[in-house]
């Protein structure tokens, strides 16, 4: 028998699932109707709007003490750039997702990253470096791809969640050498000092993971381990 909510699978004569805590439903019981509730009711969800709206005003209201106190002590923004700048991304990630009743993944993470590249391109051209365009641009980009194509695969996706998640673990272990390729060619650092390591570690994890979806007893053992 399985979780109706996330698919685990449960053990005879347990009454919740030990990983998202919802009530066991057999539907093989007749005149039993499910007792799982929505993910989150709506009155709950209605709920919200005064903690959004509380830091949406709070958030509002720090960025703009910041500019006041920077323009009336420097007459320009200075190290206020740094301190707006994080209050947007933060707001961007953690806040702004809660306005929407059924927020996508697949639409946010690469908001995210937009937010994330402007915040970064902003830091380089008020500090006068170089390095937005062949370290953060790609890096932002990089990770943009992978975590939404890794969200749409697990979210779309039914089956061999453990062939997703390690050709994941493989994929990330060749972007760290990438990502140390970018390091390279921007502040001149040498290659392979720890990208190597990296790379061997997630390779690893993801064999690992692979032989887990090819070896039905070491994919069992392993949703014993972690969910019960």
């Amino acid at each position: 028998m399985y979780c109706v909510r996330c698919g685990v699978r449960l053990q005879e004569g347990m009454e919740s699932c030990p990983l998202c805590h919802t009530p066991v439903w057999n539907p093989d019981a007749a005149g039993v109707q499910p007792a799982y509730p929505d993910r989150m009711p709506r009155e709950d969800r209605e709920r919200n709007w005064p903690l959004l709206l509380a830091l949406t005003l709070i958030c509002s209201a720090a960025a703009l003490t910041i500019l006041i106190v920077c323009l009336r002590q420097y007459g320009e923004l200075k190290w206020g750039v740094y301190a707006i700048g994080g209050i947007a991304l933060f707001y961007l990630i953690a806040i702004l997702p809660g306005w929407f009743r059924h927020p996508r993944g697949e639409v946010f993470i690469p908001v995210d990253h937009v937010g994330a590249g402007l915040f970064l391109l902003v830091v380089c051209a008020h500090t006068g470096g170089h390095w937005f365009m062949s370290f953060a641009f790609p890096l932002t980009v990089l990770s943009c791809l992978l975590y939404t194509g890794l969200l749409c695969l697990l979210k779309y996706v039914k089956h061999g969640k453990p062939f997703i998640l390690g050709g994941f673990f493989i994929v990330l272990g060749g972007c760290t050498v990438l990502i140390e390729l970018f390091e390279h060619i921007t502040f001149g650092t040498e290659m392979f000092l720890w990208s190597v390591y990296t790379l061997t570690i997630l390779s690893l994890v993801g064999l690992f993971l692979l032989l887990a979806g090819i070896i039905p007893s070491l994919r069992q053992a392993m949703r014993r381990f972690f969910f019960y």
